[in-house]
């Protein structure tokens, strides 16, 4: 599909762990959704703008977020009680999460959240160099 140069521009942008703060809050303020998925998931963005986006209303988005390396303990806290099974799935794919947010989506009301936050902890179980939290 084609996009326009302004959007293609945008989203490069914001997954750039160079453009500044400020920029990304900006993008972060986009009508486009990709484009905030975008930013959502840069390591780079700052944690006032990861706040404002764990409150979007785009699922997608939210499910970016629950990928992103850099996301505090207090915004993964949300998302793994997200009203969206979706968010709650892709967070149970996040490699990098603590096993106490895995722990409890193991034990989530939809099945294939639960399932894969099992599968994910067991494959994290048989990493040499994992350290298990408290």
């Amino acid at each position: 599909m084609y996009k326009p140069k302004q959007i293609t521009t945008a989203y490069i942008l914001a997954g750039n762990t160079n453009v500044s703060p400020s920029l990304l809050d900006v993008l972060a303020r986009s009508h486009d959704s990709t484009i905030r998925a975008r930013v959502a998931e840069n390591i780079a963005t700052p944690l006032h703008t990861l706040f404002r986006l764990l409150q979007d209303h785009d699922s997608e988005v939210r499910s970016s977020l629950a990928q992103n390396p850099a996301a505090p303990k207090s915004i993964l806290d949300v998302l793994s009680s997200d009203e969206s099974a979706d968010v709650r799935l892709s967070l149970a794919e996040n490699h990098n999460l603590p096993d106490v947010f895995l722990q409890f989506l193991s034990t989530d009301e939809n099945p294939y959240v639960s399932h894969r936050a099992s599968l994910t902890l067991s494959r994290l179980a048989t990493e040499p160099q994992r350290t298990v939290a408290a």
